[in-house]
């Protein structure tokens, strides 16, 4: 959690298994290996990764497409 910096943290069960979803700002994809590999290796983890966007993104995206040619 330290490394990740998340803004909200939820524990819960999915499918019958232990599960944590984690809402953070991914600035850099590069970024990945070294914030996900400490839990492959300390908790035998699978991820699930899945990009988001808050509202003011959304707008911003809808934008470019209706500006985009």
């Amino acid at each position: 959690m330290d490394k990740v910096k998340p803004e909200a943290a939820y524990f819960g069960l999915h499918e019958g298994v232990r599960s944590c979803w984690i809402v953070f700002d991914l600035q850099d994809s590069s970024r990945m290996p070294a914030l996900m590999e400490d839990l492959f290796l300390q908790f035998n983890a699978e991820l699930e990764v899945a990009p988001v966007m808050n509202a003011e993104d959304l707008a911003k995206g809808l934008a470019a497409m209706e500006s985009s040619p």
